[in-house]
């Protein structure tokens, strides 16, 4: 209803002002000017920006008025980028000294050849030390990226989903099917292996049921042609959970480095701009 007010109000404006000769127009334009500024040095910024709006709107061909509106929204650009700077450069250190603190229980791992990003993985889920048994992974990249590994060796289910359960109390991931880039399964001296990663929210809340829940004895379900149950062990319940931990804390320091370089470059646009003038 108040958007709808609001335009409503424009198009009276705009029939009124219409009608006026230019000199009214200055007029009502700068009477519009004085009430922003009014509004900036209150620090009501959304207000301001809807009366620079009208500005536009209302005086397209008063340029120079235009001017001063477009100058008048650098200064709240620039004010709400410097709050938005600061608030990040207070938070920033906390989290990546909290990331810091998780990563001590984490091996990094990373093939400078063929990879951009490097892995955190957590101390008791090492490749080559869990190389003959079935069992869920987790890493978290240096983007913040997440991944949940099925990993299966027995014989042939072709399982394509992970169910987590306990009594009535579940979580299932998305399903990948066989042609999918992310499912990986191979035969060698008559053992099979099926590999399955779960990028991210693919998951569907799996790795979070397993942090909230890794106290209790948690089963897994891994479904596809043939269906296959086994209980997490308490280590990989561990690692499962801390592994979420860490990727909640970088998926905000990355954020966080984000918003600042987005402010930073906001604030130096406007700066030139207004050097060049």
């Amino acid at each position: 209803m108040q958007n709808k007010h609001i335009v409503t109000i424009f198009i009276i404006s705009i029939i009124i002002i219409s009608c006026n000769p230019r000199k009214a127009q200055e007029k009502q334009a700068d009477e519009r000017l004085k009430q922003i500024e009014i509004l900036i040095s209150e620090n009501s910024l959304n207000a301001a920006k809807i009366q620079i709006d009208s500005i536009h709107l209302l005086f397209p061909k008063l340029v120079e008025k235009r001017k001063i509106a477009a100058a008048l929204e650098d200064t709240i650009v620039r004010r709400e980028s410097a709050r938005n700077l600061a608030y990040c450069d207070s938070i920033l250190p906390f989290k990546q000294h909290e990331a810091d603190s998780i990563q001590k229980n984490f091996r990094f791992e990373k093939d400078t050849v063929y990879q951009q990003f490097g892995n955190y993985v957590y101390k008791n889920q090492r490749t080559e030390s869990n190389a003959n048994r079935t069992y869920l992974k987790t890493y978290v990249d240096e983007n913040a990226d997440f991944y949940l590994i099925s990993n299966y060796t027995g014989g042939k289910i072709e399982h394509i989903s992970v169910r987590v359960s306990i009594n009535d109390l579940f979580a299932q991931t998305d399903s990948i099917e066989t042609s999918n880039a992310n499912y990986h399964s191979f035969d060698d001296g008559g053992t099979h292996w099926e590999t399955v990663t779960f990028k991210n929210e693919v998951d569907k809340g799996v790795a979070s049921f397993i942090s909230q829940y890794s106290k209790e004895r948690i089963k897994v379900t891994l479904q596809g042609k043939k269906n296959y149950v086994y209980y997490l062990s308490d280590g990989d319940k561990t690692a499962i959970s801390e592994t979420y931990n860490l990727w909640i804390v970088k998926k905000d320091v990355i954020k966080l480095l984000k918003e600042i370089k987005k402010s930073t470059i906001k604030i130096e646009r406007i700066n030139k701009r207004k050097s060049a003038i």
